[in-house]
């Protein structure tokens, strides 16, 4: 069973056991970016996410599972640091971010280091991310 099936009896869990809940889909969104399992990365979006690059660059959820699809290698994702606040149905993830990649187009390899801020959604009891940040370190 996924994380995100998983997730629907969060919806009476207390803030504690919901942030904890959130890194673990963290961990499963950084997973399905290294082993680009696009169906796994789909399902913890929300449909009308905005992704914000490091770089200022800003995709809806098509242009950004497209991006991961058929663009990006993503050889390994890490968060550290993470804190996450919990208000209702609403949960901010917070914390440094180190991605190594490959850009298929020219095979150059990339290491970014960043903080990301996320914003994760409960609707219909499934928590979804909609809103991602990264600044540069």
């Amino acid at each position: 069973m996924s994380s995100v099936q998983s997730n629907r009896g969060v919806m009476a869990m207390q803030p504690e056991m919901i942030e904890q809940h959130i890194l673990l889909l963290e961990s499963e969104r950084c997973r399905a970016l290294v082993q680009r399992d696009v169906q796994a990365l789909a399902a913890l979006m929300d449909d009308r996410l905005v992704h914000v690059h490091a770089t200022g660059k800003v995709d809806d959820k098509a242009q950004y599972l497209e991006m991961v699809a058929g663009h990006i290698d993503f050889l390994s994702v890490e968060r550290a640091d993470m804190r996450v606040r919990v208000q209702g149905d609403t949960a901010i993830a917070s914390g440094r971010l180190e991605q190594a990649i490959v850009l298929r187009e020219s095979g150059e390899q990339r290491l970014m280091k960043a903080y990301a801020t996320q914003v994760w959604i409960r609707s219909e009891g499934i928590w979804r991310q909609c809103a991602f940040q990264a600044t540069n370190t």
